[in-house]
């Protein structure tokens, strides 16, 4: 799983993000644009927080001798929602403590009615709501591939001019539109064949590894957005050069899932009729049109010019080749090439 395997490690690291975060979408001075960029991070990154603890939240390995105790359903889920709370944390005890101080010390405004002061608590009220709902979804191994997903993307390339509310209001008719659209699930026919159907079948059947990575790519590039948006034009080249190098690396480390699929599966590839060179390519392949679905996004996101679109190849095609010949030090090549780069523009 490469890169992806190792971002529970990075998680305690980013947790000074939800701190920035909150600050940035509680202020009032906040644009309506930014608020909208921030919020999205805040709740990718929330979702993936809990989808690493969603097996000791759900306590997933003991539910046969939970199910077998005399527990009420009332008491059962105020547990759950206990455990929650706890697993969430900060992501949404932060913002409702806040919340909750700003109420306390303005109590004398808001009785008064002051319209400002509960216009400006709504933003900081969408958030406590938003973390609340999907940190109930993430444990309920929901993908809100509508709400979370595709809407950001949607509301970005909007030529509307709303504000905080109106798009709280907008992204809420979102989820209630995902609420009513039924799951849907991929059911293979006879196509495809070999290799590349065992290799489609493994994804399905285990979709968490596919999923983070998704999720991941979203708030590195919700992340992205926010942070050029704040650079000045001489500085965004070079950070976008380092995101492209970033987004390379969590692209192609897929390919680690089908090397490591192929040598499970060893024995029975070997009785296919098909060499293993063959079978190799069928490999690089698959894992580039599974990367294609994360260029489209950073495509619609609008992050890179061509030169970052040339270093995105370049780095992707490194790791790759690492993952391939040196597992191990498959970081290396990507980093090599990334040197001869540096080298190669410092000599122009």
């Amino acid at each position: 799983m490469g890169l992806v395997a190792l971002f529970p490690l990075a998680l305690p690291v980013l947790i000074m993000l939800p701190l920035l975060s909150i600050g940035i979408m509680a202020s009032p001075e906040t644009s309506a644009s930014v608020y909208l960029n921030t919020l999205w991070g805040y709740l990718l990154l929330l979702y993936s927080w809990m989808s690493f603890q969603r097996d000791g939240i759900c306590a997933t390995h003991y539910q046969i001798y939970i199910k077998s105790l005399p527990t009420r359903p009332l008491v059962k889920s105020f547990s759950n929602l206990g455990l929650i709370l706890y697993g969430a944390n900060f992501f949404i005890l932060g913002p409702l403590a806040l919340l909750l101080i700003v109420a306390f010390q303005q109590n004398g405004r808001l009785l008064s009615g002051d319209e400002q002061l509960w216009f400006e608590l709504i933003p900081l009220t969408g958030v406590v709501v938003f973390a609340a709902y999907y940190g109930f979804v993430s444990v309920n191994n929901r993908l809100p591939w509508f709400s979370l997903l595709l809407f950001p993307f949607l509301a970005f390339a909007l030529p509307w001019e709303l504000t905080k509310p109106e798009w709280l209001l907008l992204w809420s008719a979102a989820i209630l539109v995902e609420r009513f659209i039924p799951t849907f699930s991929i059911a293979l026919g006879k196509w495809p064949k070999g290799l590349f159907r065992l290799l489609l079948q493994a994804d399905i059947a285990s979709p968490n590894g596919e999923k983070l990575r998704l999720v991941t790519l979203l708030l590195l590039i919700a992340i992205t957005r926010l942070s050029a948006s704040q650079m000045t034009l001489e500085v965004q080249p070079y950070f976008l050069n380092l995101v492209s190098f970033v987004s390379a690396l969590l692209l192609a480390s897929s390919l680690f899932g089908t090397q490591a699929l192929r040598k499970h599966y060893q024995l029975y590839l070997a009785c296919l009729p098909e060499k293993q060179s063959v079978q190799l390519i069928k490999s690089i392949i698959y894992a580039f049109v599974k990367a294609l679905a994360g260029v489209l996004l950073i495509a619609l996101s609008g992050i890179f010019s061509e030169s970052q679109w040339a270093l995105w190849l370049l780095f992707y095609v490194s790791t790759a080749l690492g993952i391939l010949l040196r597992p191990q030090w498959f970081l290396l090549f990507p980093c090599i090439a990334a040197l001869l780069v540096f080298l190669a523009s410092t000599a122009l």
